[in-house]
C-alpha cells in the first residue's frame, strides 16, 4: 500500500504542446500520454450542406454530448472541424481535455488531484497565460502546487548541459535561447516567426501550384504527415534542384493520396526546409534561422562564444528533418571565422521531439526541483470538487 502511495504521489509532469499534449509522472523515461492538443465539436461538420445527414448520428451514444478530444479528435479530422485549444487559448476546453487524458493514468480514486504538478512553459509564454493555468490546477481542480519550468532548461538538463544554444521548432511556434553556465537573459533569447505549420503550407502550395500534378486540394493533415515523412535538407537546394530538372531521380518519392492517386515528388523535398534559410520564399520579412542563432550567440562575451557554439542543441517535432543539423552547421558557420566554423557542433539528440518533457523527468530524477513551487493555500489533502470526483469522463463532455 505504501508502495503503491508513492507510486500516484509523485509529480506529474504536464506539456500543453500547440501541436502535442504530453502528460506523465516525473522520473519516467517518457510521457504516459502523447496526443495531438486538438478536439474537434461534434456540431461543427466540415461539410455543411443539407444534402449530407446523419452525421451527428455518428457520435450518439449514451455519455456523449459535444466535445471529442486528441486522438478521437483526429480519427474524424475529415468530418469534423479540428481546433487547437492553445492557439485559441481557450481555457475551459484545455481543463476538460486535461481531465481525460488524466483519468487515462489509472489513478487510484483515492489519490486523485494529490500529485504536484510541474508545466512546462516556453519563454514567450506571459504572465497572464501563467495565471490562467494557476487557476485551472490550483483553484477548480485543487492540485496541491505547480511548478513552471521553462522548455530550454529541461531541454539542456536532458543532455547534463548548463551551456548551450537550444534551437526548438515546433510545429507552432519556435525560439532560440543560449545560456552560460546555467544563466540566461531576454536579450540572449529570441522568437523565430517560422515553424513547422509554416512549412506544412509551404510544401501544399509547392504541390497545388505544380501543374504536372492533377491535385486541385490537399488536406493539411496529408501534407504535414508528407512533411513529415519526405523532407530533406541539402547543401546547395538551387544546385540540387537544377539536378533534378537535367534527370537526377535520387530524389524521387511516391504519394499515395486516400483516394488512390499517386504522384512522385523529388524538388519539394529538399525544398520544405527552405524558409528556415531562407524566409524569402514564403514572404517573410525576418532574419533567417542560422543568422538569428548567430545574432543570440555574440550577445554574449566574444570569449564565450566557442563554448556556445559546441553545444547548439536542436529539438522540437520539427526538427526532425532528415540533415537538418548538418545544414544549420554550415550555414551558422558563415557568420564565424574559419577557426571558429570548424568547432561548431549541432546536437541532434534522439527523442528531440519530447526532449523538454524528458528533460524535466532528470531534472525531478536528480532532486532539483526544491524550488519554485506555488501552493495550494486551500488544499488539505482532499479533493472538493465534485466535477471530477466523478467518474472518468467520456471521450466527449457536456457543452460549455
Amino acid at each position: 500500500m505504501e508502495n503503491e502511495k508513492e507510486e500516484f504521489l509523485r509529480p506529474l509532469i504536464l506539456d500543453i504542446g500547440s501541436a502535442n499534449f504530453r502528460l506523465g509522472f516525473a522520473g519516467d523515461d517518457l510521457p504516459d500520454i502523447i496526443v495531438p492538443s486538438i478536439y474537434a465539436d461534434i456540431t461543427d461538420p466540415i461539410y455543411k450542406s443539407d444534402n449530407i445527414s446523419g452525421l451527428k448520428d455518428i457520435f450518439v451514444s449514451k455519455n456523449t454530448e459535444k466535445h471529442l478530444y486528441g486522438m478521437e479528435a483526429l480519427k474524424y479530422k475529415d468530418i469534423l472541424n479540428n481546433h487547437q485549444f492553445v492557439i485559441e487559448k481557450n481555457y475551459n476546453v484545455l481543463k476538460k481535455f486535461f481531465l481525460y487524458y488524466y483519468h487515462q493514468l489509472e489513478i487510484e480514486q483515492n489519490y486523485f488531484f494529490q500529485q504536484p504538478l510541474i508545466i512546462l512553459f516556453p519563454f514567450t509564454s506571459s504572465e497572464n497565460d501563467k495565471k490562467k493555468l494557476q487557476q485551472i490546477f490550483l483553484d477548480e481542480l485543487n492540485f496541491p502546487k505547480i511548478n513552471f519550468i521553462s522548455f530550454s532548461d529541461c531541454i539542456l538538463s536532458a543532455l547534463g548541459k548548463n551551456t548551450g544554444v537550444v534551437i526548438n521548432i515546433g510545429e507552432q511556434n519556435s525560439f532560440v535561447s543560449t545560456y552560460l553556465h546555467g544563466y540566461s537573459n531576454f536579450s540572449a533569447r529570441e522568437f523565430f516567426p517560422i515553424a513547422g505549420k509554416d512549412l506544412t503550407e509551404y510544401l501544399m502550395d509547392l504541390i497545388l501550384f505544380n501543374k504536372k500534378y492533377k491535385i486541385n486540394y490537399i488536406d493539411q493533415w496529408i501534407a504535414r504527415e508528407i512533411k513529415n515523412k519526405s523532407s530533406i535538407c541539402v547543401f546547395n537546394p538551387k544546385e540540387t534542384k537544377k539536378k533534378i530538372k537535367e534527370g537526377l531521380s535520387s530524389f524521387d518519392q511516391e504519394i499515395q493520396l486516400p483516394d488512390g492517386y499517386i504522384f512522385t515528388i523529388n524538388f519539394e523535398r529538399i525544398m520544405i526546409s527552405e524558409p528556415l534559410f531562407n524566409p524569402n520564399v514564403i514572404h517573410l520579412d525576418t532574419v533567417e534561422l542560422p543568422k538569428l542563432v548567430a545574432e543570440l550567440v555574440k550577445t554574449w562575451n566574444r570569449n564565450d562564444w566557442l563554448e556556445l557554439l559546441q553545444n547548439i542543441v536542436l529539438c522540437g517535432g520539427t526538427s526532425l528533418i532528415k540533415d537538418l543539423g548538418k545544414r544549420l552547421k554550415l550555414e551558422i558557420g558563415k557568420f564565424f571565422s574559419k577557426k571558429i566554423k570548424d568547432e561548431i557542433k549541432v546536437i541532434t539528440p534522439t527523442g528531440r521531439e519530447n526532449m523538454g518533457w524528458i528533460g524535466a523527468s532528470i531534472l525531478y530524477s536528480r532532486g532539483l526541483f526544491s524550488k519554485g513551487w506555488i501552493e495550494n493555500p486551500n488544499n488539505q489533502n482532499e479533493i472538493k470538487n465534485d466535477e471530477v470526483l466523478s467518474q472518468p469522463p467520456s471521450n466527449a463532455v457536456d457543452e460549455d
